[in-house]
């Protein structure tokens, strides 16, 4: 009972950040000045990998899984399909608006996709950065000198980059494959 309570604090705190993204993102459409606008698209863009951070947390239903009899797991696996389903959400509907926003400007076709998996690969970055380099979207304020170490070490290291490309390729095939739910979601929202 002591896991799941747990696991509870932590999941509604992940949850919290990915919803952040949510937020920024909502009100980046309703900015009434320009540089307001900036400062709003920074922070959802600072907090976007929260959203997909959410896959990274699975690893720990594996190791609690063996702690818990049937019903416990059922509990558990209840969840963590409640963190994953509002976490990965949150990332369509944080990230659709991008695909918006370039519209607007006129990037399209080709280029717009290549800026959408790129983008998509940066936050595979950013997964690995606060997962195993425990970096918070709030750190490049508060302890710049700590992003740049964590960064520095994640490039240079051949196993964290492959974490990297294995969470750009999960964010990438997960957004292209729910791409027009995500516009479906978006049309809703903004209404």
């Amino acid at each position: 009972m002591g896991i799941l309570l747990f696991n509870t604090f932590w999941m509604i705190y992940n949850l919290y950040l990915a919803v952040l993204s949510v937020i920024f993102c909502w009100f980046l459409f309703k900015m009434p000045h320009r540089i307001y606008t900036v400062i709003v698209a920074f922070l959802w863009f600072l907090y976007l990998p929260n959203t997909i951070y959410v896959f990274s947390d699975l690893h720990h239903l594996v190791e609690q899984w063996g702690s818990f009899n049937i019903a416990g797991r059922i509990v558990l696996l209840y969840q963590y399909s409640i963190l994953e389903v509002i976490g990965l959400t949150c990332f369509l509907v944080a990230f659709y608006p991008f695909e918006k926003i370039l519209q607007k400007i006129k990037i399209t076709g080709q280029k717009a996709t290549l800026i959408l998996i790129a983008l998509n690969f940066l936050m595979g970055f950013a997964v690995v950065l606060g997962k195993f380099e425990r970096v918070n979207s709030w750190d490049l304020f508060l302890n710049p000198q700590f992003v740049v170490i964590s960064v520095a070490h994640t490039l240079f290291s051949y196993n964290m980059l492959g974490l990297a490309v294995l969470f750009g390729l999960f964010s990438n095939f997960f957004y292209f494959l729910f791409r027009e739910h995500a516009k479906k979601l978006y049309i809703k929202w903004s209404q």
